[in-house]
């Protein structure tokens, strides 16, 4: 039989297993028991290194020029919305189902209690809600924490770039469907329509990267998008599916994987428009609000995915529901009709009910903005729950109290009890109670009555009559009381630690505001002004929704198909233009704005860049002084950056042998390297000399090179792929047992040194320390290449570069870093997503006198308050002066070190220069929150033979961040 041998250890120099990195749950158990919530950057940006040339000048294997990628991609997308589609149908019909059962159980125990009936109905749902909160809050607090919330300000963050640690995993989809259930089914004031759009996400990842192959081994397996790729492929292409022994390839396999994090970016915008166009039926809405809100990067590929998805996903929900053909929110508008002329002369009062409703959901962002700093700590499981509990206890004695006191038995008019709507509560049979049938109803059932309130001089007669004799359809005075308090109870339910989203609240605020107004307007009206309680309450929900979200396009479309409402496009538009004029003077932000700046692990790029980096030049927002390596960077360099840091990105310089051969110049930006092929390197130990030859004396073949990249750009496949931030931890490093190769290749020597005669010694002594590292020259003669896998083209500014265009230029190409060079190519500084995002949000705390950020903090110090933003005008101070050492924008910087030259070699370079051939990184690191947050230039410059070993004496801060 043939050996087992993998292909990539043939060149090694050792014998034996290839270590391994930790595992996911080494980290979840490590240390605290949970692992650390930490974000970092995406790969957006494409990798143009020398494989990928000589890749693409391979003939690769075709049918009639078909790969069978682009039918994959179909088949996935496809699968999506389908899969979401059926997620919405089995949402809405199980909350149904457990409203029903949950009225049903009220109503019996009511019945079979004499005495007290109030308050035995009242501790009957206590139970219920209470069992129902409990169930969904553990979920979220001990399994799932990022399913809290509606999840789309998060899928927002990572199609903005960043990576948000378990947004999208399968456990995070199934606590989203059965948590949101829950908590609407408890009476919590929250909707399933945010959740469906996070669903959806989740749904498009999962399927995109479904472990279907049979070696689970180590975690491994063909994704579902793979498996489709070749499966479509089989019938004309024989591929062997890639296997992992000890985490390295077995076959010949130099094929890149399948999805790359461009790929998945656009799968995940087109869950979230799948989900969103599922909720409400509106699969152009659907994609529109992809484009709007959710997506950053936008093309016109990522709108043909968004917009098959949402199709699909609308077609198969209108098989299995009965709402979802004509749209979840329609209504029999039939006694709605307003002619041209009555929008002519309702067009004042339709301005001002705009305008309040838009001050409304502006009022709902201030009011939930001042209950953050009461809300229970993210890190305080117990806490949270409990805050649940309270939240869901208070809205249920709220209701109960209003029903009582305030609600009024009214007859129930036929046709709502042909729809089985309406709940007695303590009424007699025949007779509903106007405030606890929409407070307890399913409530896009209430809205849908809301918004079919009759108008004209036949409701104006049915209101005037409305009494308990007599069938009408709600009280002008039960919806007042209705939009004062759930405004109230949904910003109080907005932040907690369940599942849930604001579209169907903001929405019942709207219409049961629009349709008081209505009622009173008709009834103060002549019948000849034909005013129509339905369309005010169309028009109040508009605008509500418009100064929660401050959406536009989207948000009339989502509404114009969401309630088949196409003859009210008028209103609707005039109340999107009217809410978001008026809500910008209360509050510039919408929620989901709001939500990304309050929390302290995203790093939110904006669509436009604030008006202050107009004003700023990339020296401003650029990190300084920077590491990195040389083409040909020793292994002790490399292994001892990567345990004291944890940042991901590093440019890389000359390697000493072109420089000796006057092909290139010292310290000219060559390329860039990612911390994950540093790590691939490092396990399979491709290990070279100062030359780039192997070991063995031999150029690494064009195969091997191959193989190597495609572990590179599946690195995030493979490992760590729902927590990227752990492959920057230190135990990653270690695990990889460098100093094993380093004693058994060149013999370490045991015992201590005698003197200088004996044996050379490298020698650092650690900056914060007072111990002198030592390792013997022997050592230090293995080296990588790293020329075949760096980036060779990445992007770089000038100093004097507008902050503006910088901003522009990471938004519109999703960059990940981005040097500043002096004109004759040398690295002064990296400006990185994290320092444009601080830069953001000092210049937007000073525009609004105030900080959102939690507690978590950002990275870097000091993230609230006072003290967060002293912090960073300081930062943004200090830069501006070592910049302005130098007048001349051409000149070489002066960025201030220990010593003004190389203490070890006596070289009197300038500055700036200097502190690029021994810079040793003491800035701060940040604390782990970003891991790009700053990056390094080469190795220092020493006497021949002699190499230190660098201990990072930053203040590296790994404290415990808050979930996002």
């Amino acid at each position: 039989m043939a050996s087992q041998e993998p292909l990539l250890q043939t060149d090694r120099h050792l014998d034996g297993p290839v270590p391994q990195f930790p595992s996911l749950a080494f980290f979840r158990h490590w240390t605290t028991g949970q692992p650390r919530r930490e974000t970092e950057s995406l790969d957006y940006e494409p990798l143009y290194n020398k494989v990928y040339f000589a890749r693409r000048k391979q003939p690769s294997r075709r049918f009639y020029g078909y790969t069978g990628h682009t039918l994959a991609k179909f088949f996935v997308t496809m699968a999506t919305g389908v899969v979401t589609g059926l997620t919405a149908a089995a949402c809405a019909a199980t909350l149904e189902f457990v409203f029903r059962r949950k009225q049903l159980a009220v109503q019996w125990i009511i019945g079979i209690v004499k005495h007290k009936t109030l308050l035995a109905a009242f501790g009957l749902h206590l139970l219920i809600t209470t069992g129902l909160l409990m169930f969904a809050a553990c979920l979220v607090q001990f399994w799932a924490p990022t399913a809290a919330g509606g999840g789309v300000s998060l899928v927002m963050a990572f199609l903005n770039g960043t990576d948000v640690p378990d947004l999208l995993r399968l456990r995070t989809l199934i606590t989203k469907f059965v948590g949101s259930i829950f908590s609407c089914a408890a009476n919590l004031t929250v909707g399933t329509e945010g959740p469906l759009v996070h669903m959806g996400a989740c749904i498009a990842s999962v399927i995109a990267f479904w472990e279907c192959g049979g070696y689970h081994k180590h975690g491994q397996g063909l994704t579902f998008g793979e498996w489709m790729s070749r499966w479509c492929c089989c019938a004309v292409f024989r591929r062997q599916r890639q296997r992992y022994s000890n985490g390295v390839m077995e076959d010949d396999s130099t094929e890149p994987p399948f999805h790359t994090d461009a790929d998945h970016r656009e799968f995940v915008s087109a869950g979230a428009a799948a989900g969103l166009a599922a909720a409400f039926g509106a699969p152009v809405g659907g994609v529109l609000f992809s484009m709007e809100e959710a997506c950053t990067h936008w093309s016109r590929k990522v709108a043909w995915r968004c917009f098959l998805a949402s199709a699909v996903a609308t077609f198969v929900l209108a098989q299995l529901h009965p709402k979802g053909y004509t749209g979840m929110l329609s209504f029999d508008s039939s006694h709605s009709v307003m002619y041209n002329r009555d929008w002519l002369f309702q067009m004042p009062l339709l301005i001002m009910v705009s305008l309040a409703a838009g001050l409304l959901g502006a009022a709902f962002n201030l009011l939930r903005r001042g209950l953050w700093s009461i809300r229970a700590s993210r890190s305080k499981p117990g806490l949270r729950i409990l805050e649940v509990f309270t939240c869901g206890m208070v809205t249920l004695a709220t209701i109960f109290l209003l029903s009582h006191y305030f609600g009024r038995c009214v007859q129930l008019p036929k046709t709502w009890a042909a729809d089985k709507y309406g709940f007695a509560l303590t009424c007699p049979p025949g007779q509903y109670n106007d405030l606890a049938t929409p407070f307890m109803s399913m409530p896009g059932d209430t809205i849908r009555h809301i918004f079919s309130l009759e108008g004209g001089g036949k409701g104006r007669q049915a209101f005037a009559t409305c009494d308990s004799t007599s069938p009408c359809h709600f009280t002008a005075r039960s919806l007042g009381i209705l939009s004062a308090f759930y405004l109230i109870l949904m910003a109080l339910a907005s932040g907690v630690a369940v599942p849930g989203g604001l579209f169907m609240p903001s929405i019942m605020v709207g219409a049961s505001f629009g349709g008081m107004v209505g009622l009173n307007l008709m009834m103060s009206m002549p019948d000849s002004w034909n005013i129509q309680p339905g369309v005010y309450a169309v028009v109040a929900a508009t605008a509500v929704l418009a100064g929660v979200f401050r959406s536009s396009i989207s948000l009339v479309v989502i509404v114009v198909e969401g309630t088949r409402g196409i003859d009210f496009l008028f209103g609707i538009i005039i109340a999107v233009v009217c809410a978001n004029w008026v809500a910008q003077f209360v509050h510039k932000d919408g929620v989901y704005e709001s939500e990304l700046d309050h929390d302290g692990n995203v790093f939110f790029l904006r669509t436009e860049a604030p008006n202050a980096l107009q004003y700023k030049v990339a020296a401003d927002v650029m990190k300084s002084p920077v590491v990195g390596f040389k083409a040909v960077e020793r292994v002790e360099t490399v292994v001892n950056t990567l345990r004291n840091t944890t940042h991901n990105g590093f440019p890389v310089f000359p390697a000493d042998s072109d420089i000796e051969a006057g092909a290139a110049y010292q310290d000219r930006l060559e390329g860039m390297i990612m911390r994950s092929q540093l790590l691939v390197l490092l396990q399979n130990q491709v290990f070279t000399d100062s030359q780039g030859r192997l070991l063995s004396g031999e150029l690494p073949s064009q195969r091997l090179e191959m193989q190597l990249d495609c572990q590179m750009r599946s690195f995030y496949r493979t490992r760590y792929m729902h927590s990227r931030s752990l492959a920057s931890r230190p135990e990653v490093i270690d695990s990889l047992r460098m100093e094993d190769p380093v004693q058994e290749a060149q013999g370490q020597a045991e015992a201590a040194p005698s003197g200088r005669e004996e044996q050379e010694w490298a020698h650092q002594v650690s900056p914060g320390e007072s111990e002198v590292v030592m390792l013997p020259v022997e050592a230090t003669r293995l080296y990588l290449d790293l020329r075949p896998f760096m980036n060779i083209a990445p992007l770089a500014v000038r100093r004097r570069t507008v902050a503006a265009r910088v901003h522009q230029i990471f938004q519109s190409l999703g960059l990940r870093h981005l040097a500043v060079v002096e004109p004759r190519g040398y690295v002064v500084g990296i400006i990185t997503r994290k320092d444009l995002a601080c830069s953001t949000e000092l210049n937007h705390d000073q525009e609004n006198g105030g900080n959102d950020s939690s507690s978590g903090g950002s990275a870097g110090g000091p993230s609230g308050g006072l003290a967060g933003t002293l912090h960073r005008m300081s930062s943004t101070l200090m830069r501006r002066l070592s910049v302005g050492r130098n007048s001349d924008p051409d000149a070489d910087m002066n960025f201030t070190t220990d010593g003004a030259h190389d203490s070890l070699s006596g070289d009197t370079t300038p500055r700036w220069r200097s502190q690029i051939s021994h810079a040793t990184g003491r800035h701060s690191l940040d604390n782990g929150n970003m891991q790009d947050s700053d990056m390094y230039l080469p190795e220092a410059s020493f006497r021949d033979g002699v190499a230190p070993i660098f201990r990072s004496s930053s203040n590296i801060h790994n404290g415990h961040t808050d979930e996002a």
